[in-house]
């Protein structure tokens, strides 16, 4: 920022420049556009900020979004590996009865369980 003898400087070749009479409305005109350029500034300023959150918040986004693929895929894949135990139980299943039945052919599924009297 100019000190107070630079601005005295700019001041007097402005009067020498632009005269006494246009002095005022060039300074008029001036400040317009400086307030104009310094409300465009904190404008721009403004959108690059939000458009800084708003990629922020996207990327928050794309995180969130690959921690919920990836917690999809965990429980997928529970899901899967509790059907095939479901699988491997009932197949196992079906082979122990098959076993069971070898082992003992003359008892039929139909037949009731022997029966103690001394057990009552």
């Amino acid at each position: 920022m100019p000190g107070p003898q630079e601005l005295v400087v700019i001041a007097v070749i402005a009067l020498l420049v632009f005269g006494p009479e246009r002095l005022p409305e060039v300074a008029r005109s001036a400040g317009k556009w400086l307030g104009r350029l310094r409300s465009e500034t904190s404008r721009n300023v403004e959108e690059l900020k939000r458009l800084g959150e708003i990629q922020q918040l996207q990327a928050d986004l794309k995180g969130l979004k690959r921690e919920l693929d990836d917690a999809k895929r965990d429980v997928t894949g529970g899901i899967k590996q509790l059907g095939k135990l479901d699988d491997d139980r009932g197949s196992g299943a079906a082979r122990s009865g098959a076993t069971e039945r070898q082992a003992r052919p003359g008892r039929a599924d139909d037949d009731p369980p022997p029966f103690d009297p001394e057990a009552t």
